[in-house]
């Protein structure tokens, strides 16, 4: 608890601190978020008879956009 005590204080005395530790709150947000969507378009490439492991990486670099054509993309399996 002490340590959040101090963030906020270093934070409320250096502004320049706050811009900081907010683009690192944000990057931690993106790089989860990429992550879920790497693992999401792995598994929908799966189930489509498609490379789960391309896809996969797509998602991790492309996330909203790989997810978006991995579903529209007609099923190779028959």
């Amino acid at each position: 608890m002490a340590m959040i005590h101090d963030v906020v204080l270093a934070a409320t005395q250096q502004p320049e601190a706050a811009g900081f530790i907010l683009r690192g709150i944000k990057g931690i947000f993106v790089a989860i978020g990429s992550v879920i969507a790497a693992v999401i378009c792995a598994i929908v490439a799966g189930t489509k008879g498609r490379s789960a492991l391309g896809w996969g990486l797509l998602g991790l670099f492309f996330s909203i956009i790989t997810l978006i054509v991995v579903i529209v993309i007609p099923s190779k399996r028959k």
